[in-house]
């Protein structure tokens, strides 16, 4: 698991130093899209650490976070938006989805819509990673989805950024 970790890192650190900013909102953009390809528990630290290192300045490193998250959830959003329901509604049953829970989700987002949204981006990894998805299902409002959206994953990126800061300033003492 650490072998994956490192590797993950090191590729991160190889398209960041290659393409700077745009490679941090290109990574972070792609966090969201891919769901679970790329990790942001792993990718957003190792901004902080260069962060800590002087190779980034921490607010604009969070700026192009924050819109590669952004975009790559309304992306991820509007792609189920357009098609999700359907695709699930057929083939819903290879992923044990069936039009029942389908309907129960829509009651569940017509409720508390915004607040799973808004607290879904709380939960580290997969958890965050699916927001977009039932939210696009249930065509929930793209404007209440973009606010819950951006809201609710700044806090998050924040703490994975920033703790990446301190663990790069401490870097030198672990080695």
């Amino acid at each position: 698991m650490i072998e994956l970790i490192s590797e993950i890192s090191n590729w991160a650190l190889v398209i960041i130093e290659r393409t700077g900013y745009s490679g941090i909102f290109f990574l972070s953009f792609l966090d969201r899209l891919t769901v679970f390809l790329i990790p942001a528990e792993i990718v957003l630290p190792t901004f902080g650490v260069l962060v800590s290192h002087g190779k980034f300045f921490f607010w604009q490193v969070m700026i192009w976070v924050t819109l590669g998250n952004f975009l790559g959830n309304l992306a991820l959003y509007y792609i189920f938006l357009k098609g999700g329901r359907l695709f699930l509604e057929k083939y819903g049953k290879y992923f044990l989805i069936s039009k029942h829970d389908l309907d129960h989700l829509d009651k569940l987002f017509l409720k508390y819509g915004e607040k799973i949204v808004f607290w879904g981006y709380f939960i580290p990894s997969s958890g965050r990673s699916i927001v977009p998805i039932p939210a696009g299902i249930t065509k929930m409002k793209l404007s209440k989805f973009s606010v819950y959206t951006f809201l609710g994953s700044m806090p998050l990126n924040f703490l994975y950024v920033y703790a990446g800061v301190k663990v790069g300033g401490s870097l030198d003492k672990l080695f």
